[in-house]
């Protein structure tokens, strides 16, 4: 459907009406906005609607397959379809309290495409993240470990995302690509020293490593994509995750990796503790799994930021740039890179945990 017009109120009104769901017969459209993030492959609209009572509502109505494609390419051949299958699962009924997903989410057939209808959050999916709410991002994370602790076969089934953290894996031919371009160009060359360069090529060579030393960690269900701008806490302290595309099978430590590692990028305020929030997680999943978790815990945090993390930064992260990306935007220019910057040495950091012998 890429290319096609987004859908207008009165299109998703007869979408509303082919279903029963939380709305009620008779519902109005009043209006539509497009919130389709930069990145992503689904349109996702805003839509203010009317019961016939003239009670108004908020509702987020979104569109596997509908949008453009992502400069991430993630090559996932299930990427358009797994969000329905999540909601159309039992998976969301066994998350235990704490974890939480949009109220009244709904999975509509129409015209041969999954349109997912769920209450709007948006005022909660506003509020500011701090480190005190990072804290309790960390507590609630480990929670995903659940499920499949309660049913093992459920982390069986075949349209999961496995491999998560090696989705963007064949970025990196380009990834060392950007990193030995970065001499040769003005913008970038004071980006990493040359002992930095050196140490990022090789954990880029580490991929298949980390991947192979990820499976042997404990699994556990896995969001995917869990960063600021896809969850929020309630009024409950619930953690509510939204954008279950790369909903998953991965290893321990998987989502508070990717939290972290793109807490700053995604609005999140203040300085992280790594470490801590890492030790937070690492004793709420050795409780619920019964047994020692820590060390799994912080393997499998490293390979995220080694994987995923660099990946996506020095991939498409500095693809973008080399293009053209914010070069009328000084400021936002200097704040991409910045991230780029601080992510892969963060990263770096993690290293020898992730037993990848990078050196600085």
């Amino acid at each position: 459907m890429t290319g096609h017009g987004l859908p207008d109120a009165e299109t998703i009104e007869t979408v509303l009406a082919s279903h029963e769901g939380a709305w009620e017969a008779g519902t109005k459209v009043l209006s539509v906005r497009d919130l389709s993030p930069g990145l992503g492959q689904a349109a996702v609209l805003g839509v203010s609607a009317t019961a016939p009572d003239g009670r108004r509502s908020g509702w987020i109505v979104k569109i596997p397959g509908w949008g453009h494609r992502s400069l991430l390419d993630s090559r996932d051949s299930q990427l358009d379809r797994r969000e329905a299958h999540f909601f159309g699962s039992g998976i969301p009924a066994l998350l235990p309290r704490g974890l939480a997903v949009p109220p009244d989410a709904t999975v509509v057939g129409h015209r041969g495409l999954d349109w997912i209808v769920m209450r709007d959050l948006g005022p909660v999916l506003s509020r500011p993240w701090t480190p005190a709410a990072a804290t309790t991002t960390a507590l609630r994370a480990a929670l995903l470990y659940v499920p499949g602790a309660r049913d093992p076969g459920l982390l069986d089934v075949p349209w999961l995302e496995r491999e998560g953290h090696a989705a963007y894996s064949h970025h990196v031919p380009a990834a060392h690509d950007n990193l030995d371009a970065l001499a040769h160009e003005p913008r970038l060359r004071a980006l990493f020293t040359h002992e930095q360069v050196h140490a990022l090529h090789l954990c880029l060579d580490a991929a298949a490593e980390l991947t192979s030393r990820a499976a042997a960690l404990p699994a556990t269900l896995v969001h995917g994509d869990l960063t600021p701008r896809n969850a929020c806490l309630d009024d409950d302290h619930a953690l509510v995750l939204i954008d279950w595309e790369h909903v998953g099978v991965g290893p321990v430590g998987f989502d508070l990796g990717t939290f972290v590692s793109l807490y700053r990028t995604f609005g999140g305020h203040g300085e992280l503790d790594e470490a801590a929030l890492l030790e937070t997680y690492g004793r709420a999943l050795g409780e619920l799994a019964g047994a020692e978790s820590r060390r799994a815990a912080a393997v499998g945090f490293a390979t995220i930021h080694l994987t995923w993390g660099l990946h996506l930064r020095l991939g498409p992260g500095l693809t973008a740039v080399r293009q053209g990306l914010h070069s009328d935007n000084p400021g936002e220019l200097a704040r991409h890179l910045d991230d780029v910057r601080s992510g892969c040495l963060r990263a770096l950091a993690w290293a020898s945990v992730a037993g990848v012998a990078a050196g600085r």
